[in-house]
């Protein structure tokens, strides 16, 4: 009877105890992963993925230069989703590893190493040379923090905040972002097969990325369990009422960002053919800096890209489309592309006669860049030095320069909203002019803000511009006749040639009320009553010496 009894207790205590396992097993197994919005079209997955809108989530709470607002309304579902979780600990942790280098395409390759949010599991690695750089590069970052307590943060912040209910409430909003893509990118020729061809080879999947909040794009090369080779092309959204602009703009980041995954391991292979001649470098390191590309090596990595892209999007748009020309990458600094863009040349014909691959042409691609003439003080003045457009001002370190509201009436309601603004979306420093004029700016690109003679630093470090401002009429290209007329017009900084000035000025402080819309040209003409409307933009004729219309 006792063992009878003993047995009873004992299977009881075992069923309790498996009761228990099944129970604690359901509460720690992983929350369903959300899943992404896709398609595809021919070889090219178009996809918004929950990692990418993770990480744009951080880094836009968090205050990161990494992202930007948008126009339409997503980066307010964000403010207003997430308003009680602005003090989570991840996004002071996210601050903290930028600060240490954890910042461009490092966070967005770590995110896409993981499974799916919320983080489980790395099921992708980094390949050969990025292996070994990312980790020296993590390694560091790590001065900001522990990597792990940061992922663990990312999840806590998942499920608190409930991420995946944001992403689902969005999900209309984004499969009509997807499927726009697709109808843009479908009304062309098929981008990829372009660039296989031109390159000679595949890799085993292309997946474009849309991110609507990323400040640029990235090209990203994964390998997963079955060590096959994943190429993303990460970029931010853009979209126009004009489909060839967007067109236009799809295919210059997908040649672009899937050209990364070509040609940043072979110039690792080769780059020892060129690593001797790191004085190139220095002609054209502060531009380079600027720009995110503080050493050598990936110096050279993005002439070869920019040639490889600005060769493909002649080959894939027509000639009245849109130019693509090497001169736009020459004026930011890339002044070594002349020669590089020729040796691609030299490449696409020996593919045409002998069908020989861009990784087996690739070393005399390097001899070529190797063997660059050292440049004369005339030749590196004209190439280093800035040649404009305007939106090329927009590199940090940037400092704005505005009159000084206690000596000029209406800066403060005229002007200051448009500086606070950019010091805003920019991360730029704003002066007064009188503050400036003790500062040295050198180092800066420039924006000078102002009615045409109020702003004082202007008044002193620039003798000559090559437009009037009087009270009835602004002389450019042309005379624009007028009471209430402003301008927008870049020149090179006068404390250092390299760099950029941007002045926005007008005949009176009024007509400075709101922003200046600009893009990729020197100049901007405007009419401003009742609302601001462009008259004319164009470019200089002149860039040597005094510019010239």
């Amino acid at each position: 009877m006792i063992t009878v009894t003993l047995t009873l207790v004992i299977s009881c205590l075992i069923c309790l105890l498996l009761m228990s396992l099944t129970v604690d097993s359901s509460e720690d197994s992983a929350p369903e992963q959300i899943k992404p919005i896709s398609t595809r079209l021919g070889m090219l997955d178009i996809t918004i993925d929950p990692r990418m809108e993770l990480l744009a989530v951080l880094q836009y709470l968090s205050g990161s230069e990494m992202t930007i607002p948008d126009s339409d309304g997503y980066a307010q579902s964000i403010d207003t989703w997430f308003a009680d979780f602005k003090s989570h600990p991840v996004l002071s942790r996210l601050k903290s590893l930028e600060k240490h280098g954890y910042r461009y395409d490092l966070p967005v390759s770590s995110f896409l190493c993981f499974d799916g949010v919320p983080f489980d599991r790395e099921t992708q690695s980094r390949i050969g040379y990025a292996k070994e750089m990312d980790e020296e590069r993590l390694e560091k970052a790590t001065q900001g923090g522990s990597l792990e307590e940061f992922y663990a943060s990312v999840n806590d912040f998942v499920r608190i905040s409930d991420f995946g209910g944001w992403f689902e409430s969005q999900r209309p909003f984004l499969e009509k972002t997807v499927s726009e893509t697709a109808s843009v990118l479908a009304s062309k020729d098929d981008m990829i097969r372009l660039l296989i061809d031109w390159y000679g080879y595949e890799h085993e999947r292309y997946t474009l990325v849309i991110s609507l909040l990323f400040d640029g794009g990235y090209g990203i090369s994964l390998m997963n369990i079955q060590n096959k080779t994943h190429i993303y092309c990460v970029t931010m959204f853009y979209i126009s009422d004009n489909p060839t602009d967007t067109l236009w703009n799809l295919a210059y980041m997908i040649f672009h960002e899937f050209s990364h995954s070509y040609v940043n391991p072979l110039v690792d292979e080769y780059f020892d053919m060129i690593k001797g001649r790191a004085e190139l470098f220095e002609l054209i390191k502060t531009k380079m800096t600027m720009l995110a590309y503080p050493d050598w090596w990936i110096a050279v990595v993005e002439h070869f890209v920019r040639a490889s892209e600005t060769r493909l999007m002649q080959l894939f748009l027509p000639p009245d489309a849109r130019e693509a020309s090497i001169q736009y990458y020459i004026n930011q600094g890339f002044i070594y592309m002349d020669t590089v863009f020729e040796a691609v040349l030299e490449y696409e014909q020996a593919r045409r006669e002998t069908g020989i691959r861009y990784d087996e042409y690739f070393p005399r691609l390097m001899q070529k860049f190797a063997s660059i003439k050292e440049l004369s003080p005339d030749e590196l003045h004209d190439l280093v030095g800035f040649k404009g457009p305007i939106n090329f001002v927009r590199m940090h370190p940037i400092a704005l320069i505005y009159p000084d509201p206690k000596r000029v009436k209406g800066v403060n309601e005229f002007i200051m909203p448009t500086v606070d603004y950019f010091v805003e979306s920019w991360l730029a420093t704003a002066y007064t002019d009188t503050q400036a004029l003790e500062l040295d700016l050198s180092s800066h690109n420039i924006y000078t803000y102002g009615a045409w003679g109020t702003n004082l630093w202007l008044n002193k470090h620039l003798a000559h511009v090559p437009f009037q401002i009087l009270p009835d009429k602004i002389i450019a290209n042309k005379e624009y006749l007028g009471t209430n007329l402003r301008l927008a017009s870049c020149l090179p900084n006068p404390l250092n040639p390299q760099l950029g000035l941007a002045i926005y000025t007008a005949q009176n402080t009024p007509a400075m009320k709101g922003t200046f819309m600009i893009g990729p040209e020197d100049w901007y003409v405007y009419m401003t009553n009742p609302e601001p409307k462009l008259l004319e933009k164009g470019d200089y004729s002149c860039k040597t010496g005094k510019w010239k219309f």
